[in-house]
């Protein structure tokens, strides 16, 4: 499959997914909100900031913030766990709209965060002032830890990207430029002749991960907490920054 259709439809999946998950907030998980309270604590990972956006740019003067971050290890349960705990810190910060990004710091990619994305949350405090439609507060997803993109894919496909781009600049057709780069990346890589270039981690896809089923603990990530805390509190933060600008 040509590598744009691949990109597109990761993208594709991640916009879905976030509309799909905004359905009706039904009186059972209104009833259930302290159900988290009595389960076992999950863990939210220490982890590093990558960037950062608090924008008032909105109609209605929503803000909304966007919080990439980076960890290492973990499991599912502590990779949502992440993000719910930043999600619910920014949200103090006076925020309508929070988008959470969990990134893996053992993996590095030129270009995108599809090999290294972990968790993918948003976040609508009140549902009824938020830049996305429907009424329900929260979407997580979460990647599968048993199909997790290793180093190895991301260098198939950066190669295969680099070396099909090479022929299409060359004047080459793209499907003849993905065959040809297809069959040159195999050779490189020992890969069978039938072989699909790795998508990446796709964590945003299905129903989700339920926020009632996630009793969090926060007190592994207190001090990253305060670096946010540090980072974003009372800041308009137009565009992506890192926390050092």
């Amino acid at each position: 499959m040509h590598r744009q259709k691949l990109i597109q439809l990761a993208v594709c999946l991640t916009v879905v997914a976030a509309i799909g998950a905004c359905g009706k907030t039904t009186e059972t998980e209104q009833a259930s909100t302290k159900l988290a309270d009595n389960s076992p604590k999950t863990r939210a990972l220490p982890y590093s900031i990558e960037s950062v956006m608090l924008s008032d740019l909105f109609k209605d003067n929503l803000k909304v913030a966007k919080v990439n971050v980076g960890v290492t290890g973990g499991t599912p349960p502590e990779w949502a766990a992440t993000s719910v705990a930043i999600a619910e810190k920014v949200a103090k910060f006076g925020v309508n709209s929070i988008e959470v990004s969990v990134r893996r710091n053992e993996i590095t990619q030129k270009q995108g965060v599809m090999f290294r994305e972990l968790a993918h949350t948003y976040y609508s405090p009140d549902p009824r002032r938020t830049v996305w439609d429907g009424d329900k507060p929260w979407a997580i997803y979460v990647a599968n830890s048993d199909r997790l993109a290793t180093q190895r894919d991301v260098e198939i496909f950066e190669s295969f990207h680099d070396l099909n781009e090479k022929y299409i600049q060359k004047g080459m057709d793209p499907d003849a430029a993905d065959k040809k780069a297809g069959a040159v990346i195999a050779k490189k890589f020992g890969l069978p002749k039938d072989w699909r270039l790795p998508i990446g981690n796709v964590a945003a896809v299905g129903a989700g991960i339920n926020r009632l089923s996630l009793s969090v603990d926060a007190e592994d990530a207190s001090s990253s907490m305060a670096a946010l805390a540090t980072c974003m509190d009372g800041k308009i933060i137009r565009m992506l920054s890192s926390c050092n600008r």
